[in-house]
């Protein structure tokens, strides 16, 4: 009488284990949207929101409005930028919903409080100084010596200004991702933070005036890098099997700067990504190629990084001021 019935599914447990599967799979699938640059970005954002806390006898998660409140006023009041200030948000925001909270940072009070952050902090960006090319001359000329750390330098800072790379862009090159040309070099992009789906981007650096592929030669040579990271820890004549971090590369950079005389304060990791966009401007280049060659989707983007010295260039005042 009851054959055609239906079989139960025998214990709830079993139908529940495969739900947290999927769950796992979901969150798998939403951290794989981000690029791994964010997710170590965000991971030490949550860390240092979790320090906080800690600090302040706060809990972290769930956060009340006002914890994250003050959180972002005590960020504002160590001098951080509108941009990381945003992205620790977000951090929180993302660490509230994977653990199945309601974010803190949707409430009014939190709202209010970081668009008075933007409003105070953001009327204008503070911006790196850009490393232009004569600059770049500058501090290339003070990194002397064939020691192992002055030879990758050398072609570390050149290559991020040639190939205009963000830096986690170039801490992850591996050796096949660079193929030398009869014009210069190819460098092949596996995922960058305007790829996400890693279809992959190759732009070239032309082999002119400052010899970007023989610096980048004569670091594989002396390194005997072959496979792997191109760029590499070296302290005192050991090679380390360690690829660099994007942060040891802004470090190496503000080290060489200093030590040409530079400001170490006002440069940053993309100091040599602006540098290349404001000598790109200052040559009269197409905005248009230079866009192209930061792998800019609008040209609004690429202003952005140009120094105000391009504002000048065909003045509506040139012929009578």
């Amino acid at each position: 009488m009851h054959d055609n019935l239906p079989t139960p599914i025998s214990g709830g447990a079993v139908a529940v284990g495969a739900l947290l599967d999927l769950d796992e799979a979901v969150r798998g699938f939403a951290a794989a949207s981000r690029s791994a640059a964010t997710q170590r970005a965000y991971k030490s954002d949550w860390r240092d929101f979790e320090a906080f806390c800690l600090g302040h006898g706060l809990t972290a998660c769930p956060a009340l409005g006002l914890t994250v409140a003050r959180y972002l006023t005590h960020l504002a009041g160590l001098g951080r930028n509108v941009s990381t200030i945003n992205r620790r948000t977000a951090a929180i925001a993302l660490a509230h919903r994977v653990q199945g909270h309601d974010s803190p940072t949707g409430r009014e009070d939190v709202r209010q409080v970081l668009a008075g952050i933007r409003n105070t902090l953001g009327r204008r960006p503070n911006k790196k100084k850009a490393l232009t090319v004569d600059l770049i001359v500058q501090v290339i000329r003070k990194t002397r010596g064939q020691d192992l750390a002055a030879v990758r330098d050398r072609a570390l800072i050149l290559l991020a200004f040639g190939a205009a790379l963000r830096r986690s862009e170039l801490v992850a090159l591996d050796v096949p991702d660079i193929e030398r040309h009869r014009k210069g070099l190819l460098i092949r992009l596996q995922r960058s933070k305007t790829d996400q789906t890693g279809k992959g981007q190759t732009i070239s650096v032309p082999d002119g005036k400052l010899k970007v592929p023989t610096a980048v030669d004569a670091w594989l040579k002396a390194s005997g890098i072959t496979e792997g990271a191109v760029f590499r820890g070296a302290d005192r004549g050991k090679l380390s099997a360690d690829r660099l971090s994007a942060g040891q590369f802004a470090r190496i950079l503000k080290s060489r700067c200093e030590a040409a005389g530079l400001d170490p304060n006002v440069i940053g990791g993309h100091s040599t990504r602006r540098g290349f966009a404001t000598s790109a401007g200052d040559a009269g280049a197409d905005l248009r190629h230079t866009a192209r060659q930061m792998r800019h989707a609008k040209l609004e983007t690429t202003l952005g990084y140009i120094e105000d010295g391009e504002l000048f260039r065909n003045h509506a005042g040139d012929g009578f001021l």
